[in-house]
């Protein structure tokens, strides 16, 4: 068993809820982790409650304005952190790529997750969605039609209608992954009876 120190509390928090991570060291190092198991405790969101407790509009809400609250209010980091119940806990995966429910790497911008009581594991399906790029430094939203798998699942993924979409590893991935917040379209392609 390895144990990592984290440079934030923060930082754990993002590494629980993406679910896998890559650590860099002091020294230029890195490596991977990847979910390993949970607390079986129920995923308590702590958009939903900076939302309930007037500190975020619900409008437009997104991983990134979580963060960027947190990060100017750390006094709140201790209010906030330990409403979610549920612990995340990791294994070492030595720079290996993330690893989805199907034991096979995720594929940046063609994996997604979703509630696998409600949908099938594996399954090729078409998504049609606003998703965010990086134009010339700044986020923007294009509309965007694809073939993608539903090779994941998550802890916060319990309804019918919330899917996940795996963007990729690094700043420029994460930066777009937290301002997804879409509504979009999702068909499976399955055989019929």
């Amino acid at each position: 068993m390895e144990l990592f120190w984290l440079k934030s509390r923060l930082d754990a928090f993002i590494a629980q809820v993406e679910g896998s991570a890559v650590l860099q060291f002091a020294d230029g190092t890195k490596t991977t982790i990847n979910y390993a198991g949970n607390t079986e405790h129920n995923y308590v969101s702590l958009g939903k409650e900076l939302i309930k407790d007037g500190k975020l509009e619900k409008e437009g809400i997104t991983l990134e304005k979580v963060i960027n609250y947190l990060e100017k209010n750390p006094a709140s980091q201790n209010i906030y952190l330990p409403r979610n119940p549920r612990f995340i806990f990791f294994k070492d995966t030595k720079n290996a790529p993330t690893i989805g429910i199907l034991n096979v790497p995720v594929t940046p911008e063609r994996s997604i997750a979703t509630d696998k009581s409600l949908m099938p594991p594996g399954a090729l399906a078409i998504i049609r969605a606003p998703f965010p790029f990086i134009n010339q430094g700044k986020i923007e939203q294009r509309l965007v039609s694809r073939y993608v798998l539903d090779q994941d699942t998550g802890g916060a993924i319990k309804t019918p209608g919330r899917v996940d979409y795996y963007i990729g590893v690094g700043k420029q991935a994460g930066d777009r992954a937290g301002s997804i917040v879409n509504k979009g379209e999702l068909y499976y392609l399955l055989l019929k009876d």
